[in-house]
């Protein structure tokens, strides 16, 4: 695992991070409150349901990236996640990096306790301890980045996600990172037009692997969606499930914005 520019200053942040969590709730504990924190909505079911005439909207709370800077830095979690659940979307992800995202665990907590959706925590995953803190938190889900982890650390992360009663959503941005995806028993794949080492984006990196992927593993396209225009050719690559921030997030209509999203024009 090589990693450089933004993702090696993440990578010795979120380790720092670890570590201090770790000091004031031990592996343990926090281990003990996951394996009794209830089985949330299923995130596989969810986005299981998607098809061409039935798009799959992740929204994000998303305050701030560090491509854009500042996006919503006052973002009130309770009115985001009910308006996302009243206007359709299949799920709702939840940045939990402070740095450079400007969120937390207790953002995740927060959105958790307010929708019935499936959640997602978005963080750099780098140890099991995280795993238990989503689960704790209520999430139904959890990103694997797969350029972060080794192929043992892949599989077994994998693993013990499902073990919590979670599925975890698997990130590439490659043909090779697809092929270690695959190799690891991923279901659910996001492929992310954004490169983490130069924070490029490029919506031909999903329409370029979506074929590759076999037709039993649940796609998600992630990074650069920002209209229904943008949908409709992730469809054509074989997208039924998108995961939308940045544009929701900024948009004055929140709801009426993600049903723009789901719903072709007429």
């Amino acid at each position: 695992m090589g990693v450089s520019g933004f993702l090696k200053q993440v990578i010795e942040i979120k380790q720092e991070e670890i570590e201090r969590s770790r000091q004031r709730i031990s592996l343990q504990t926090i281990r003990g409150d996951a394996e009794q924190t209830d089985t949330p909505a299923s995130f596989l079911t969810a986005l299981s349901a998607s098809a061409p005439d039935h798009i799959g909207i992740i929204a994000e709370v998303k305050k701030a990236s560090p491509s854009k800077g500042d996006i919503r830095p006052d973002l009130d979690c309770v009115q985001f996640a009910e308006n996302y659940t009243e206007a359709g979307a299949r799920a709702i992800s939840v940045l939990t990096e402070s740095r450079f995202f400007k969120g937390s665990l207790m953002d995740l907590e927060t959105v958790c306790r307010h929708t019935g959706l499936p959640v997602l925590r978005k963080d750099f995953t780098l140890s099991s301890y995280q795993i238990y803190e989503a689960k704790r938190a209520g999430a139904s889900s959890i990103l694997l980045i797969v350029t972060l982890l080794s192929r043992d650390q892949l599989t077994d992360y994998i693993h013990l996600v499902r073990e919590l009663g979670m599925e975890p959503l698997v990130e590439i941005n490659s043909e090779k990172e697809l092929e270690t995806a695959c190799t690891c028993d991923a279901r659910v794949i996001g492929i992310n037009n954004r490169n983490l080492e130069t924070l490029e984006t490029d919506l031909d990196v999903s329409k370029r692997i979506s074929p590759l992927i076999p037709g039993t593993i649940v796609r998600v396209e992630a990074s650069g969606i920002s209209s229904r225009k943008d949908i409709d050719q992730g469809v054509k690559s074989g997208f039924y499930n998108f995961l939308v921030g940045e544009s929701i997030v900024r948009a004055d209509d929140t709801k009426g914005f993600i049903q723009s999203l789901i719903h072709p024009h007429t």
